[in-house]
């Protein structure tokens, strides 16, 4: 959130305003749309094998 917000996502100490919002929703339950889970290489790796047949690299 502090990409978003800036200073204004520092709480304070009895402050939950921002745990309410709209758009405190939308960035904690937005999808990751990057491809994860390990190294490229390892990922090159599950796809070269899984989706193309491929022999595993060593």
């Amino acid at each position: 959130m502090m990409e978003i917000l800036g200073e204004i996502a520092i709480l304070k100490k009895d402050d939950l305003s921002i745990m309410n919002s709209k758009l405190e929703r939308m960035y904690r339950t937005a999808s990751i749309l990057t491809f994860g889970g390990g190294t490229n290489e390892v990922q090159r790796d599950i796809i070269a094998m899984a989706g193309l047949f491929m022999p595993r690299s060593r």
